[in-house]
């Protein structure tokens, strides 16, 4: 196949604040009119509108998760369904979670570089990774679909919110950072002021594939279609999912022995007792409807849920992901 390559670079990206003359140069020149420099989400939709007139069939995304979260999310509205682009990620953001599990770990000119010396010799989609999009759906039609890999509300926005206050931001590096937004929470547990605001949850319900919970509150949602995290976490308990669905967590409010199930998790291993527990659920699902008050993540940006508080998470389309 003929590449027909683009890139799109966020400044904004925490890796990206610092000037890169080199790369900058590098781009212009490979590329021209095709190395598009963009941080606003019109400016993105936009230029992902503009790629697709193209006929471009690769882009390069010098970013985080943040950033390809938007770009999957315009490739969905603007490319035919059978024209999906391949991406090739540059991991240049404050979370980093979907270059980690697609295994691409290079950035800056030398990244370019390798890309280039690849669409030369006709081998850059030799080796891909496949990934589908998580899919969020306002029930009340009040913004238009959104894809990602990562989904979290309750405690986890609650921890997100520690990890990008400017103090971690700007002192710490991403992995540097994730440690410590974990010690944080933890400790949130342990202390009696902070402890019953945290455990107490929010107020929630679910449909699971078309199945109602009776749950009332929720600790902690996770959904994801990644198949690997960060420093050997996993907390799901499956490993593997279908093409059509995607992995999700659920902890209810005051689960009993938390720190006990988080260093569990965290290693990514899965005792009985867990498994076996009712306050913890966890498994692989086609869609589920959320109802919940507190805001929801993905892939690190914060969305409302609508004005009946109800989202609907799904399976979208299937990307290919470069692998270097």
């Amino acid at each position: 196949m003929t590449q027909n390559i683009a890139l799109i670079k966020n400044p904004s990206s925490r890796l990206n604040r610092v000037d890169n003359r080199d790369f900058t140069e590098f781009a212009d020149q490979w590329l021209g009119k095709k190395f598009v420099i963009s941080s606003s989400i019109d400016s993105m939709m936009a230029t992902i509108k503009h790629f697709a007139e193209m006929g471009i069939n690769c882009i390069i995304i010098d970013g985080g998760d943040g950033t390809i979260s938007l770009i999957m999310t315009a490739i969905y509205r603007y490319y035919p369904k059978n024209k999906i682009p391949t991406l090739v990620i540059l991991p240049s953001g404050n979370t980093n979670l979907i270059a980690k599990d697609i295994g691409f770990g290079i950035r800056g000119v030398d990244a370019l570089k390798r890309i280039k010396e690849l669409a030369e010799r006709q081998r850059l989609f030799y080796s891909v990774q496949h990934r589908y999009a998580l899919k969020i759906e306002w029930s009340d039609g009040s913004r238009l679909p959104v894809l990602g890999m990562f989904q979290g509300t309750a405690a986890f926005t609650r921890a997100i919110q520690i990890a990008h206050s400017p103090t971690i931001l700007k002192n710490f590096s991403h992995d540097a950072a994730v440690v410590i937004t974990i010690v944080t929470s933890l400790l949130k547990l342990i202390f009696f002021k902070t402890r019953d605001l945290w455990l107490k949850g929010s107020e929630c319900s679910f449909c699971i594939d078309g199945k109602e919970s009776n749950q009332k509150d929720c600790f902690i949602f996770l959904a994801t279609t990644l198949q690997n995290l960060s420093h050997g976490i996993w907390p799901f308990f499956s490993q593997y999912a279908d093409k059509d669905t995607f992995h999700y967590l659920d902890v209810k409010a005051y689960p009993p022995r938390l720190l006990s199930a988080c260093f569990a998790l965290m290693r990514g291993k899965t005792p009985a007792w867990l498994i076996q527990n009712k306050y913890y659920l966890s498994g692989t699902a086609q869609k589920i409807a959320l109802t919940i008050k507190e805001d929801i993540i993905l892939d690190g940006e914060r969305f409302d849920t609508g004005l009946n508080h109800c989202v609907y998470l799904s399976t979208g389309p299937k990307f290919s992901f470069v692998r270097l």
